[in-house]
């Protein structure tokens, strides 16, 4: 017995514009799809339950395909930051509320809103006797108070390979902390088991909610234990219908090769080692072949040194592993592409760019010899439209966020949010990868690296499961395929500029059960 869903524009995503009525579901797949009375006829005895989608569009179920699924829960239980304006009134927001951590936080200042960076002065006035941390929106820079400063054993002479520890006007520190200086932070606020399975939850119940079922995600190294979290995820994912494809830090690899603990499992696997070759924009981190427009004694920052760099590909290729690399910079693209050239992926896999920010045309060129995917967020180019011009000068800002030219190499182009650094919800990436626009529609930047908006949907919801191998049964709306898919009130196909971020989604359904439903729907 079986579901006939009927009434709908209903996009297979197997050919642009190639759509159907009706499809019929049973035992959580797709059996066929067509016009509604043909379908009656062919199930007559076997349709239970009939839905009318009243005319609403529906797609497969999105993919995130880069977020840290338990710093997003956790996230979503500290104090959100992103839009705030007074320093002083989050500080005082913090201090009341307080909390039974040990460590006092805040997810997600801009000192762009705030109008200042903040310091552990400015800290330490509000709340002096609790150590404290302000996480800026990129995630690459923390500040944090006198007392965080103490907890993390850093003082005057500390040097850290990697990142950088901010100093005032006479050189003391002033708690800003760069890249790899946050890794002491990680650690500090690593969490356990109970907690990275409640984080779990509160980000996976938030994701359904947004039309997402299935997530790319990096969380090994940030949370206690790795193999806790792993116990976390199987504790979590044997309940739920979520799938997770887990990058594994190289901080961690070993010990978890040694554990063994690689594994397939049922809803969540493991994929490349993950590593970082610069920063951010935001922080004036992230490694660029020329100064910073906006200060030109900044270049950014190498996360590892070059021969470091390379052992590290070295070691990945040495367990059989593709390499997954954050790279914003062009500089630190470079050398990315270099090891990948000189260390090829295995026959038949791929490796991983991971943002690939700034790609002047030299470069683009050499991604398209290697086999990669490239790991993007649209919604990272309207959340930054003005700072991109600020750091990057109008003679390099159009190699920005170059998606078509990416599409265009032939590499597996795929969307995601980088969540808590951004927003989960995917309207927000479909608009920005469709419009290359600002969220309060400023000009467009470089209007020919636009998507359509049938490739950007396919980076949300096929190109995801090719990366990982799934797409024989998920990322589309065809015969035989899991019936996981969302219904919207609107057609995206329609939608033109801030009418995208208005859609309004209706319901969310895994294996042809909804596991989330804004509205009543008529059966």
């Amino acid at each position: 017995m079986g579901t006939l869903w009927v009434n709908g524009k209903i996009y297979t995503m197997n050919k642009e514009h190639e759509q159907a009525r009706a499809m019929y579901v049973e035992h959580g797949r797709i059996l066929k799809m067509g016009e509604e009375g043909h379908l009656r006829r062919t199930y007559a005895g076997r349709i239970k339950q009939i839905v009318n989608l009243e005319g609403k569009s529906v797609y497969p179920a999105f993919t995130d395909s880069h977020i840290h699924l338990i710093g997003y829960g956790e996230a979503l239980d500290r104090i959100d930051a992103t839009e705030t304006t007074d320093l002083q009134a989050l500080l005082e927001s913090m201090k009341q509320k307080g909390g039974n951590d040990d460590w006092i936080v805040a997810e997600g200042f801009n000192d762009r809103l705030l109008g200042e960076m903040p310091t552990r002065e400015m800290i330490d006035a509000v709340i002096p006797d609790r150590p404290v941390v302000l996480k800026r929106v990129c995630r690459h820079v923390a500040v944090v108070n006198s007392k965080g400063l103490e907890r993390l054993g850093l003082i005057h002479h500390t040097v850290i390979e990697g990142g950088k520890l901010g100093r005032d006007a006479d050189g003391k520190l002033n708690g800003v902390l760069y890249d790899a200086a946050l890794d002491l932070l990680h650690k500090e606020l690593g969490g356990n088991r109970e907690k990275n399975v409640a984080s779990l939850h509160r980000a996976i119940d938030s994701l359904f909610a947004h039309g997402i079922v299935n997530a790319h995600t990096e969380d090994l190294f940030y949370h206690g234990d790795p193999l806790e979290t792993i116990q976390a995820y199987e504790d979590v994912l044997a309940d739920l219908p979520f799938h997770a494809h887990l990058l594994v830090h190289e901080q961690v690899v070993d010990t978890l090769i040694r554990h063994d603990a690689l594994a397939k499992r049922p809803r969540f696997d493991f994929g490349a080692m993950k590593l970082f070759v610069d920063g951010s924009f935001g922080g004036r981190t992230a490694l660029l072949s020329e100064p910073y427009t906006d200060d030109p004694a900044q270049r950014g920052i190498e996360v590892h040194r070059p021969d470091h760099l390379e052992a590290l590909v070295k070691k990945a290729r040495s367990y059989g592993m593709n390499v997954a690399a954050h790279v914003i910079g062009d500089a630190a693209a470079e050398q990315f592409i270099t090891l990948l050239e000189k260390y090829p992926a295995k026959r038949g896999t791929r490796d991983r760019i991971i943002h690939a920010s700034l790609l002047n045309d030299a470069l683009l060129k050499r991604i398209q010899a290697l086999p990669v995917l490239i790991d993007a967020q649209p919604i990272f180019l309207s959340d930054d439209m003005n700072l991109l011009f600020d750091r990057l000068g109008n003679d390099r800002v159009d190699d920005a966020y170059r998606f078509k030219s990416m599409l265009d190499t032939g590499a597996l182009v795929l969307g995601g949010s980088d969540a808590p650094i951004s927003t989960v919800d995917v309207r927000k990436g479909l608009y920005a990868a469709v419009t290359r626009q600002s969220f309060e529609e400023s000009g467009a930047l470089n209007p020919p690296e636009r998507l359509s908006m049938y490739e950007a949907l396919r980076s949300f919801t096929y190109a995801p499961r090719v990366a990982t191998g799934t797409h024989g049964r998920d990322g589309l709306l065809i015969q035989s395929y899991n019936a996981t898919f969302t219904v919207w009130e609107e057609d995206f196909f329609d939608l033109r500029g801030r009418d995208i971020l208005d859609n309004r989604l209706v319901m969310t359904v895994v294996d042809g059960a909804p596991v989330y439903e804004a509205d009543v729907v008529n059966t």
